[in-house]
């Protein structure tokens, strides 16, 4: 009976590992595993299959796509490892049969992509081996066996190799999958020191998989800690956001544990806190709580769960010293250092500012009169994420002993929110009808337009070109 090219791949990969001295561990995948590939993956990755056996290539699928079939949720990206053949000759082979697009070869990584008219994208990789010529921490990257490429890979998890219903495991990768473990490859010493960046990797692996990560693993995190902040920022950011996006309590507390946390913020250091004031004894365990406050208001976003974090910037006198506006400003100061050093996009920047600030702005309705001005001022400040504000004011009252109760603010924001022509909208009379009528400019007319605004909101006359002028006869001089 011939084989499948697939057979093929699988017999000549375990050919090439016993020349090697190594003797991996094989299994059947589950067919109810299989079933749940998507056809349209499943066909493409067939076809890739066909095409590579006709130009005497072998490929395996490697890494996460593996990972995560076994995990019972497959995904749409696909990695193929080839390790023999021509990686130019197969991908324009399999771009020109499928109709896809070829992306550039990295001469840095020894990989490329291919791009379907559905936008499904596989990666393709020879197989390499990195070198690094310290102190750069940029691999030189250069063709090598099937061995030198597994053993150059980060988490046990990531090295297993696909073929059509079989797996070859080399580093026991499919038992720290059943038993829910992130383990290094190597000794962690060596992983780490070829990529700092893996320390966060094994956080946003055990983030979004719900993993723990081995003790061994973790010893070598704390040990390597401090070279984290050689690492490009972008890198580091991606790594933050992924890891929060997929648990940000997890996330935090590993990277609190793993003494990541106070590595790449000391200017928010772990402290004591007043237990007149709050319920939690630590500022690290303060944050905990706000966090998981958040996650059970089903927060989704990730900048609400950052600017619990940042808010909690140290500055050098205490909040009481300093009259809010001045405490405030110099908080956004302390942030904006931060959040440029790890580059925050100004998008992502002004987002999170706006979270800590109107959060804290609900303190107002507590030391003033609730009045519909103020209200409705605050719901045209924050809106859409008016609610969001709310939480994030929510979580910190969760852990004072005294705490405040917003829920007649939030009656009060839902009844007035009704009526949106009462908070958003332009005033009868423009900057050019002021100007004219009054035979002002420049900021009296912004002065004149805030005073309308004001007086709409408020109720105190309804917005046409009539009662604005009225009103401004009335209240422009005084």
């Amino acid at each position: 009976m011939d084989m499948s090219s697939d057979d093929k791949n699988f017999h000549k990969c375990m050919n090439i590992l016993a020349e090697a001295g190594i003797t991996p561990k094989v299994y059947s995948i589950e067919q109810d595993k299989l079933l749940k590939i998507k056809p349209n993956i499943l066909s493409k990755i067939n076809q890739v299959r066909e095409i590579a056996e006709k130009l005497d290539c072998a490929v395996a699928i490697v890494g996460g796509f593996a990972r995560d079939l076994i995990l019972g949720e497959p995904s749409e990206d696909v990695d193929f490892m080839i390790f023999q053949g021509s990686i130019e000759d197969l991908t324009n082979e399999i771009a020109n049969q499928l109709d896809g697009k070829v992306g550039k070869m990295s001469n840095q990584t020894l990989t490329t992509q291919v791009r379907f008219q559905d936008n499904i994208v596989f990666e393709f990789n020879s197989t390499r081996k990195e070198r690094y010529e310290y102190p750069s921490r940029v691999p030189i990257v250069e063709n090598a066996t099937l061995v030198d490429d597994l053993n150059r890979r980060d988490f046990t998890i990531n090295t297993l190799l696909m073929f059509e219903k079989k797996l070859i495991d080399v580093f026991d990768g499919l038992r720290d999958l059943k038993e829910g473990i992130i383990k290094t490859t190597r000794t962690p010493s060596t992983v780490f020191h070829e990529d700092y960046l893996r320390m966060f990797r094994a956080i946003r692996f055990a983030c979004r998989l719900n993993f723990e990560i081995s003790e061994e693993t973790q010893m070598g995190i704390r040990d390597y800690v401090d070279n984290i902040l050689n690492v490009p920022s972008e890198r580091i950011l991606n790594e933050l956001k992924q890891s929060f996006e997929y648990n940000p309590l997890k996330a935090f507390r590993l990277m609190v544990g793993l003494k990541i946390f106070e590595t790449m913020f000391p200017e928010i250091p772990n402290k004591n806190l007043n237990q007149d004031v709050f319920t939690i004894e630590t500022l690290f365990e303060k944050i905990a709580k706000e966090i998981q406050f958040l996650m059970d208001s089903d927060i989704k976003e990730i900048y609400p769960f950052l600017s619990l974090i940042f808010k909690e910037v140290k500055l050098d006198v205490e909040t009481e010293d300093f009259h809010q506006f001045v405490f405030e400003s110099k908080l956004a100061l302390e942030i904006e250092k931060i959040l440029t050093k790890y580059k925050f996009s100004n998008k992502e920047k002004l987002l999170i500012h706006k979270y800590i600030q109107f959060s804290l702005d609900i303190q107002q309705f507590f030391n003033e009169p609730i009045t519909k001005l103020k209200i409705r001022e605050y719901i045209r400040e924050t809106d859409p994420k008016t609610q969001i504000m709310i939480q994030i004011f929510q979580a910190d009252q969760s852990t004072r002993i005294s705490r405040k109760n917003v829920l007649e603010i939030e009656k009060k924001i839902a009844e007035l929110s009704k009526n949106r022509g009462l908070i958003f909208f332009n005033t009868a009379l423009n900057g050019n009808d002021i100007a004219n009528y009054f035979n002002i400019k420049g900021h009296e007319i912004g002065k004149a337009k805030k005073l309308l605004t004001a007086a709409i909101m408020s109720e105190e006359i309804n917005n046409t070109k009539e009662e604005c002028i009225e009103y401004l006869k009335t209240n422009l001089k005084s």
